[in-house]
């Protein structure tokens, strides 16, 4: 097959992560695959070298009427010159352009939507758009229960296939950054407890929330550590037990070193981070949001509601080392059973496969 991913963001967040995981699979099973998106970003590193890499001028994650046009002429003129058996779009900006753009693919157009959650609170100006859309789209993808529930209570019609995100396996992989690695290997040398979370730094990933807790635990009990945010990022006023490590390639490795993983958020989809945790066997503390529950049960972690009480509660308990081994012992079964990119690539397979009227192998 011939397969075009179009994703709007390069960065290190989830939507492009699950376009690494797709691209690179199909690239190596001997599928024809390309990558579209904006110029630059670590996305690109990630890629294989027999993955094609399309560099969109026009593609904005701003929204700015005169640059969409733009992007719709371009996407237009990509779909026609590149000739592909799918178009898979990811993310909101794109997956209105791209199915406004497909024209006579609209059938053969798989559109995930990465965290439904986030269109509906925060970009609710695409609620008209997806409904209108439903019909030229041959599937669209919900991540988890969650958002398959919303989508249908939102009105949005057409196909849906729910198809949970899934992972490389990280357990055992070391870090890149040595920098990085001395210092998460240094605190536990110390005997703390190493806190780590993975994400963006912007408002709904809750850093407010993540130092308010961490300000609770003393600096030889627990330090919390973060990777995502810029270089640049003011760390003023931050307590002693917090570090920031920066954008970091490959960010899932990192979760080898430590004891347990926190993401707090004010809304999620079904992420990357936590599920790379779980391979590599880590307890997991979440907030109880959108995708989350899926991913996590009381086995493998804990979930909370986004108070900082509750949040040093669970993880208090966490830490207790019968309980943490208990976890993490759990949490690798899930990631087997449930969260693999194997998985997830077959499963996608197989709609790719539906939508072109071809049997499974």
């Amino acid at each position: 097959m011939r397969i075009l991913h179009v994703v709007t963001n390069a960065d290190l967040g989830g939507a492009p992560r699950v376009v690494t995981e797709l691209a690179n699979r199909a690239a190596r099973d001997g599928h024809v695959c390309a990558v579209a998106s904006v110029p630059e970003g670590p996305l690109w590193e990630g890629l294989l070298p027999s993955v094609e890499k399309v560099r969109l001028l026009w593609l904005r994650r701003e929204i700015a009427p005169m640059a969409e046009i733009r992007a719709w002429f371009e996407l237009k003129r990509l779909f026609e010159s590149w000739k592909p058996d799918i178009i898979h779009l990811h993310s909101s900006k794109v997956g209105v352009l791209g199915r406004l753009a497909a024209g006579r693919l609209a059938s053969r157009v798989v559109y995930t939507i990465h965290g439904f959650d986030t269109i509906l609170k925060s970009y609710r100006v695409f609620l008209p758009l997806e409904r209108m859309l439903a019909g030229r789209t041959g599937a669209l993808v919900p991540v988890s229960a969650y958002d398959a529930r919303n989508l249908a209570a939102a009105g949005i019609g057409g196909r849906h296939e729910l198809i949970r995100n899934g992972v490389s396996d990280r357990r055992g992989r070391r870090g890149g950054d040595q920098g990085a690695v001395a210092a998460l290997e240094g605190a536990k040398a110390r005997g703390a407890q190493v806190m780590l979370s993975v994400a963006r730094l912007a408002k709904p990933k809750r850093f407010d929330l993540f130092v308010e807790t961490a300000r609770r635990f003393d600096e030889s009990e627990a330090l919390f550590f973060w990777i995502g945010n810029p270089a640049d990022a003011d760390a003023t006023g931050l307590p002693a037990n917090v570090r920031l490590l920066g954008e970091l390639p490959e960010a899932g490795n990192y979760a080898n070193y430590c004891d347990i993983f926190l993401l707090l958020s004010d809304y999620e989809g079904l992420p990357m981070s936590v599920l790379e945790a779980l391979s590599c066997g880590k307890p997991v503390l979440a907030s109880k949001v959108g995708g989350l529950p899926e991913a996590i049960g009381e086995d493998c972690g804990e979930l909370v509601d986004n108070d900082a009480g509750s949040v040093e509660a669970a993880l208090r308990r966490l830490m207790l080392p019968v309980r943490a081994t208990k976890a993490g012992e759990a949490a690798r079964r899930r990631y087997e059973a449930s969260f693999s990119g194997e998985a997830m690539w077959g499963s996608y397979l197989g709609l790719y496969r539906s939508l072109m009227g071809l049997r499974k192998p």
